[in-house]
């Protein structure tokens, strides 16, 4: 049995809810493990079946499924930081991690030849794996608000762009902070000189831009990204409600992302045929290899 394991924001679970369904469609009856949302205190736990609506049309693991992974019950929680190092047989697991296994980290053709048995535990971060499926057809969004709505008809009439600004500085509690300093240690953050380039070189190609701003520090911005001429700050959707950033950034014509998957996903999704999408360069530390997310048509900076 091949099983696909879901964990992380939106962003990471469509990735890898993508990756799931290009293993379906070559071998069938693969099955996707999200016992963990159980204990998940990060981002919104599972969104993928709430915020499309196709949903998830998947078989869900049970843990009669799951056993020969979780074979030390006890010790799951260390083996889920361990890796493979506590598994009876490690040959069964495929680890796409930033500090295991780093040969999955980029696109490899040869996991579609592999018809053993395997549990994929990662991200799965590159559009090259579900480039024979419709995905676009499978994230569209329900339940969007009239304002949202409202906005994105705005955004259609104008040379309309996304700037996502992630700063990660602030931590609401103690678990939090952990999880924002492991992901500092791990993850770039974009500075403000990559905006400031990327805002220029967006002018240069674009008529008139108007920068629709999608940020988790609105503080942040106004101390740094100083120009208020043709900027709309985007600062009603929260919560459950977050998901709907990803869809305004989707129907702007054209996208400044930062390293983040959320609006890795916002640019990819954006259907237009002149799109223009500025990246990060880098997107990791020096701890991270092997990266292979940004598609040969983005600009990197």
């Amino acid at each position: 049995m091949k099983t696909v394991k879901i964990i992380g924001g939106l962003g990471n679970q469509m990735f890898q809810y993508s990756f799931y369904c290009w293993l379906n469609r070559v071998y069938g009856n693969v099955k996707i493990d999200i016992s963990e949302f159980g204990n998940y205190y990060q981002h919104n736990g599972l969104e993928l079946e709430n915020v499309f609506n196709t949903g998830i049309h998947a078989v869900i693991a049970e843990e009669r499924d799951l056993a020969q992974i979780k074979d030390l019950k006890p010790l799951f929680k260390v083996r889920r930081k361990l890796g493979q190092l506590l598994f009876r047989n490690p040959n069964l697991f495929i680890k796409n991690t930033h500090f295991c296994a780093p040969l999955y980290c980029g696109y490899y053709p040869s996991l579609i030849e592999d018809d053993a048995d395997r549990y994929y535990d990662g991200y799965w971060q590159n559009e090259k794996y579900f480039e024979l499926i419709d995905i676009r057809s499978i994230f569209r969004w329900s339940n969007l608000s009239s304002k949202t709505i409202a906005c994105a008809k705005k955004m259609s009439n104008e040379n309309s762009v996304s700037l996502h600004i992630r700063r990660l500085d602030s931590a609401r509690n103690f678990r939090h902070l952990l999880y924002l300093t492991r992901l500092r240690i791990v993850w770039r953050v974009a500075s403000k000189e990559y905006y400031v380039r990327a805002i220029q070189e967006m002018k240069k190609r674009v008529e008139n831009p108007v920068f629709y701003i999608f940020t988790d520090n609105i503080l942040w911005v106004d101390q740094n990204i100083h120009f208020t001429e043709n900027m709309i700050v985007v600062d009603w959707n929260r919560g459950n409600e977050s998901n709907q950033d990803m869809y305004l950034m989707s129907r702007c014509r054209h996208n400044i992302i930062s390293m983040s998957s959320f609006s890795w996903w916002g640019a990819w999704l954006n259907a237009s045929s002149d799109k223009i999408v500025i990246s990060p360069r880098k997107w990791a530390s020096r701890f991270v290899k092997c990266m292979d997310i940004i598609p040969s048509t983005w600009i990197k900076i």
